[in-house]
């Protein structure tokens, strides 16, 4: 079974009832079904970080990098961090989530959570499929806002646990704050923020202690970080009402809990919309509550059955329930008996956590998609084989590697061609080798790539040619301005070769991995140009290099396109090494940026553009996951992204169709990991991600980069033996099942069309 990813978003991460609802949900959901995260998008200083430490020991993991951001970088980086989720919960009206959410092509669930009106009348909700309100009121206010789906704002009550109050637990707290066990103490629980009104709550406690002076009064919660001298304020107030021995503020408090269960009566008679979750757990305790109409408890009390409901803003009228429930103790026990029994019915976690968990269902279930079976090359499945030409270090010197002859390629490739439509294979991967073909500047011999081409043709095979895959010949420099011209140059002239020989549009892939080549050649010297720390610059020459040549290319074939091919990774920040945690997210953030500079969103000087950015191509092996500073992780480890979800994140990055363009292993492995690699991907076309096929890669076997040994990861043997290469029958079998699995996938449509997703972007 998948994990679902919620993250729930807050505007500020504080102590409120939000976040007391998601530290529910983490206690009452099934783990191994849910999987939640939260951010924060801002931080007032001053505000506790109490919440952030008690969902962290509930294993929801807290995200505090915007609290360095403005709300520019904010959004920027909430886009980047959303495509990770299936649901996103987005709390208190976040001003940050819709600018986010217009930069993705493939987004999130979005599920709004209310706790007040205004919450719910402010704001876009286009992109909102449910609406869940604390509260009545709040509903119909949402329902308002989406007129044409009214019915997905949906109400879903404050949770809390069942807090059974046994005498002597109550006794122990009481003697802790140095109240007699008989004396009647009346608590309120609140931010500490001007628009609360919580002088109210002083003049009903001063009018009512005239007249019962053994009354005692307890003002719990920490200072709003916008006002934080009101507590100060309501305390002199306090002293002048000469209330200053009968009322205690006791400020923000983790055993909150704790002390509603010691309270006689709970007071919430808030200015505004609130103190909802205080109630609750009043309820839960079986202590009495007076709330006023504001305070949204008409939602749950119906007065004098469960509770006193007074009106807003009227201090001597409050002051008159609390006098009535302190003098009749009978009543008092019997509103909180009934309130106590309504809680336990209607807004215990464990009944509610199951209505989120339908709801999380059901948004789920409205984002599958109907599949569509792709049409952009002839075949879904396909074939590359290995093409590099780059030159290695050696003890003697620098060697040139040649694939393509290596395994005789080159001599049987039209035996290759059409060994591979005999397995359902009609687009494969291939490549030129610039250093055979141009021999002197301007000057190309085309003889070992003519009978490619012509091969092609006859077998009725599609190719997406590499231009270069890794290798230059000898006289170039690659850091010189010329080597962007020449390339260019060479690009042109293949163009009009793959034009008069090629049916229907060509497909090319210009620059091999840049990304791998600039690290591999640019940053730590592996392959050629066997640099150190000129990664960067490396990176930025290969860019302007393919931007050029896909120019030239277009000049000659304007419907030619692209595939611009690019590992796929997943850096994961190293639990040994917490004081390199931003390294790492940073080092995963370079696997896109290459892809940026093409699209033009990052140094737009380098020529780059959205015509230029074409299709994805993503390259996937076994051990593209790895900690930073670290080992590399497999499929089974807890921390393994699914390759379905890197899928999603790239196309709500980028919007474009998306090619396997690389994927395989060694061994005894390669059914097991087709198979993989193919429900993953069925998985991502189900979200909505246009993935165009899979390419096998290499699809024959290959000498070893660095040791020419035999590497066992294709389907067709490396050496040819009267005229054909032997199958790997295992992996053969399993590729003729993923393709029936996938015809069978496009072919039944069990997704009701109400439910099928509108792609966006």
């Amino acid at each position: 079974m998948q994990v679902t990813r919620i993250l729930f978003v807050f505007a500020e991460l504080g102590i409120g009832g939000e976040e007391a609802e998601l530290k529910l949900l983490a206690r009452h959901l099934d783990a191994s079904r849910y999987r939640l995260d939260a951010v924060g998008c801002f931080h007032r200083e001053g505000t506790p970080f109490r919440t952030h430490d008690e969902l962290e020991a509930l294993g929801v993991s807290v995200d505090r990098t915007p609290y360095g951001l403005s709300f520019d970088e904010t959004v920027a980086y909430l886009a980047r961090k959303l495509p990770a989720y299936d649901i996103v919960v987005s709390c208190q009206n976040v001003a940050d989530i819709y600018p986010a959410l217009e930069r993705l092509h493939l987004r999130p669930a979005l599920i709004e959570h209310g706790r007040s009106v205004d919450e719910a009348l402010a704001g876009p909700k286009h992109f909102t499929q449910r609406y869940v309100a604390l509260g009545r009121k709040i509903r119909e206010a949402a329902a308002g806002r989406m007129t044409d789906r009214a019915r997905h704002a949906v109400e879903i009550a404050p949770m809390a646990e069942p807090n059974e109050v046994s005498p002597v637990r109550r006794a122990r707290i009481r003697q802790a704050l140095g109240l007699a066990p008989d004396q009647p103490v009346i608590g309120c629980v609140s931010v500490l923020a001007p628009e609360r009104h919580l002088e109210d709550f002083v003049e009903a406690a001063a009018l009512v202690g005239r007249g019962r002076p053994e009354a005692r009064f307890v003002l719990v919660g920490g200072p709003d970080a916008a006002s934080p001298h009101h507590g100060d304020r309501l305390r002199a107030l306090a002293a002048e009402k000469g209330l200053a021995d009968a009322m205690i503020l006791l400020g923000d408090r983790p055993d909150c809990r704790d002390l509603i269960a010691a309270f006689d009566i709970l007071v919430a008679i808030p200015g505004r919309e609130g103190m909802r979750h205080a109630m609750v757990e009043a309820g839960a305790a079986g202590v009495a509550v007076v709330a006023s109409s504001a305070s949204g408890a008409k939602d749950w009390i119906t007065d004098g059955a469960q509770g006193l409901i007074v009106p807003s803003a009227a201090p001597p009228v409050a002051a008159d329930a609390v006098a009535r429930l302190i003098d009749d103790s009978a009543l008092r026990r019997r509103l909180g008996r009934a309130f106590h029994h309504r809680v336990l019915e209607h807004h215990a976690a464990s009944v509610l956590a199951r209505r989120w968990e339908a709801l999380f269902e059901s948004v789920s279930a409205e984002r599958r998609v109907a599949p569509v079976q792709p049409s952009l090359f002839r075949s879904f499945f396909q074939g590359g084989f290995e093409c590099s030409t780059h030159r290695r270090r050696t003890p003697d010197g620098f060697r040139r590697l040649d694939i393509i002859q290596a395994i005789g390629h080159d001599e049987n490739i039209e035996q290759d061609y059409g060994h591979l439509r005999k397995h359902g294979v009609a687009t494969v991967r291939d490549g030129l080798r610039w250093h055979l073909i141009e021999r002197a500047p301007g000057r190309y011999d085309w003889s070992s790539f003519l009978p490619m081409l012509q091969a092609a043709r006859r077998s009725g095979t599609q190719v997406i040619w590499d231009v270069m895959h890794y290798g230059w010949p000898d006289d170039i420099d690659i850091w010189r301005p010329e080597f962007v011209t020449r390339f260019a140059r060479f690009a042109r002239e293949a163009a009009r070769i793959v034009r008069s020989e090629t049916d229907g549009p060509a497909f090319y892939c210009p620059v091999n991995e840049i990304s791998f080549l600039a690290w591999g050649g640019g940053e730590v010297g592996y392959m050629n140009p066997h640099a150190h720390g000129r990664g960067f610059e490396l990176k930025v020459q290969l860019v302007r290099a393919s931007v050029a040549a896909m120019n030239e290319i277009l000049s000659v074939d304007p419907d030619a396109r692209f595939v611009h091919c690019d590992p796929a990774v997943n850096i994961l920040r190293n639990p040994d090494r917490p004081h390199e945690h931003e390294d790492a997210d940073h080092y995963h953030e370079l696997q896109f940026q290459s892809w940026e500079m093409l699209a033009g969103r990052i140094w737009p000087q380098l020529g780059g553009s959205p015509r230029h950015l074409d299709v994805l191509g993503v390259n996937y092996y076994h051990n593209n996951q790895w900690f930073h500073h670290g080992g590399a992780i497999d499929i089974g480890h807890p921390l393994y992204k699914p390759f379905s979800r890197i899928l999603v994140e790239l196309y709500a990055r980028f919007g474009r169709p998306i090619l396997i363009a690389e994927t395989g292993i060694e061994a005894e492995r390669r059914p097991s990991w087709l198979r993989y690699i193919g429900s993953e991907v069925r998985r991502a076309i189900e979200a909505g991600v246009p993935v165009q096929g899979i390419c096998l890669y290499p699809i024959a076997n290959h000498p070893g980069w660095d040791d020419d040994r035999d590497c066992p990861n294709g389907l067709f043997s490396a050496q040819v033996s009267a005229g054909r290469r032997q199958v790997h029958e295992p992996l053969a079998a399993e590729l003729a099942n993923q393709q029936q699995e996938f015809r069978r996938f496009w072919e039944e449509d069990a997704v009701p069309a109400e439910h099928r997703l509108a792609r966006a972007g």
